[in-house]
């Protein structure tokens, strides 16, 4: 089972959009087959359970995008430099003592 690093999360989005359709399609065929095996309490605890499921596993990319995108994150103050010593006249090598 691998990993996916929250650092290069734009490098994995084929990755994960495969994972989540898949995901959905096993979830999806799951319930079509118990849907009449089970009662109508048994029927909701599960679904309530499996929504709940779904939900916590997208957190930590959701978590991801927003860190990436926050005000404070390394590529936002990477760009905001970049930017700036390119008003400057600077290359990225340059030091400016």
């Amino acid at each position: 089972m691998s990993s996916i690093s929250l650092n290069k999360f734009g490098e994995n989005v084929p990755v994960t959009s495969i994972v989540a359709i898949s995901q959905a399609a096993v979830g999806f065929g799951v319930g079509l087959l118990l849907a009449d095996k089970l009662g109508r309490t048994a029927r909701q605890r599960t679904a309530l359970a499996l929504i709940g499921a779904g939900a916590a596993t997208i957190l930590p990319f959701v978590a991801g995008i927003i860190s990436k995108t926050s005000p404070v994150s390394n590529r936002s103050m990477e760009r905001r430099l970049a930017s700036i010593r390119r008003d400057t006249g600077l290359s990225n090598g340059e030091e400016a003592y």
